[in-house]
């Protein structure tokens, strides 16, 4: 597993995104320019979040890494085919 469980592109796109719909209400009179670059970034970095977590998700699911199995262990053999340790 890596860093937050392999879901860091997932929490670096939803920060983005947290942090897009925050500023938004901020520039809303400021220049109808930026009005539009939020309507099409918002939703799209909201959209790539989903996208990112599902993926992850069906990835974990295919690789059999559940959060059930975190810390399990595969036995490690020796060159005789007798279990190490």
């Amino acid at each position: 597993m890596g860093y937050f469980f392999n879901h860091l592109a997932t929490l670096v796109c939803g920060v983005f995104a947290a942090v897009l719909t925050l500023l938004w209400p901020m520039f809303v009179d400021y220049a109808e320019v930026l009005d539009v670059v939020f309507i099409l970034a918002v939703p799209i970095t909201w959209f790539l979040t989903a996208v990112c977590f599902v993926a992850q998700k069906s990835t974990d699911y295919m690789h059999g890494r559940h959060s059930t199995h975190i810390s399990a262990k595969k036995p490690v053999y020796t060159a005789g085919g007798k279990v190490a340790g």
